[in-house]
């Protein structure tokens, strides 16, 4: 068998799996791909989708400023990793103030200081941002005109008790089972019930969106690399400078390395509805409750965690439609070049 027979058989086997089999390319192009076409709006494309799904204020900082100066190119080689890296910086420093808040205002004598910076501390980093811009000013306020704090323990239920034990169990959230496993007093049960349980489903919900966004900018890279020397061998050998071999080679090399991508986001789609569901049972259990006073604030918390699931449902539908599309563009070229 020739190279070029070699070939075919190798890239039937890398991309047959992600389509089917599709007419000559100079018969039926599907449509081009923004990332082949005009990769300048592509990186535009992907600072807006960054804006929008990752949830470290740093990292949105950068890629904001990136988008408004034209600077993609240095986002994407440094300013990312570097607004991560603060990012996490911020946060250490953020919860280590949290900390010492919490232990320089004990409950004794600052109750409400002392509650919301240890909520602080183990809350998402929009919680510790709310807490040193106003949160602790307005509870020290409270402090400081003695306004009685109730820390709820007089309204558990045994049901509560119940509820709280059930989730450090079995709740799938790990951040969920392990701020459960740590309640002990009825006013944990209470405290858990107000703000613990809504607090860990948000912190799921943004190491979730930290996870993906970091994955996929990485691929995304990639697959930019790649399609981009894609598209000058594909010129050159419409130009007859380069041996059509190596059209298709560049084009193979695209779906063979991000050829994984659909099914990631096809994996991802399922484990976002099941989240979402999740806080609609759990919505729905609160509502059920009502009036209980420790459930009031969980229903609305709750209804605000399925509804930004939900979007992450069509996040994973988006992605893996823009992925298997640039694969598919990658399958026909590939094909067209192998059959001459």
């Amino acid at each position: 068998m020739n190279r070029r027979g070699v070939f075919s058989a190798a890239a039937a086997v890398a991309v047959g799996a992600l389509v089917a089999p599709s007419a000559a390319r100079a018969a039926a192009l599907p449509p081009t791909p923004t990332l082949v076409a005009d990769p300048a709006e592509a990186d535009r494309e992907m600072l807006r989708w960054i804006l929008a799904h990752d949830p470290r204020a740093a990292v949105q900082s950068a890629a904001q400023q990136a988008l408004a100066t034209d600077g993609a190119t240095a986002f994407f080689a440094s300013g990312f990793p570097a607004a991560a890296s603060l990012a996490a910086q911020d946060r250490a420093a953020q919860v280590s103030h949290a900390n010492q808040t919490a232990a320089t205002y004990p409950a004794q004598t600052h109750p409400w200081v002392n509650a919301a910076a240890r909520r602080a501390a183990a809350g998402t980093d929009a919680e510790l941002a709310e807490f040193v811009a106003t949160g602790f000013a307005a509870a020290k306020a409270k402090d400081d005109a003695a306004i009685a704090y109730d820390d709820g323990a007089a309204q558990v239920t045994p049901a509560d008790r119940a509820f709280v034990k059930n989730l450090a169990a079995t709740d799938p959230i790990d951040a969920v089972r392990e701020r459960a496993a740590e309640v002990t007093t009825d006013a944990d049960v209470a405290e858990f019930l107000r703000h613990g349980l809504s607090s860990a489903g948000r912190l799921d919900l943004d190491g979730f969106r930290t996870l993906y966004v970091t994955d996929e900018l990485a691929k995304w890279r990639e697959a930019r690399a790649n399609t981009g020397r894609a598209v000058e061998a594909d010129q050159a050998a419409r130009a007859g400078t380069l041996d059509p071999f190596y059209a298709a080679r560049a084009w193979q090399t695209l779906t063979s390395r991000s050829g994984r991508q659909p099914s990631v986001w096809d994996t991802r789609e399922p484990f976002t509805v099941t989240r979402s569901d999740l806080w609609t049972r759990t919505g729905y259990f609160a509502e059920d409750a009502f009036p209980h006073p420790l459930w009031e604030s969980l229903a609305g918390d709750a209804a605000d965690l399925r509804s930004r699931w939900h979007t992450e449902i069509a996040n994973a539908t988006g992605r893996y439609e823009w992925w298997s599309a640039l694969m598919y563009y990658g399958q026909v070229s590939t094909e067209y070049w192998l059959r001459g």
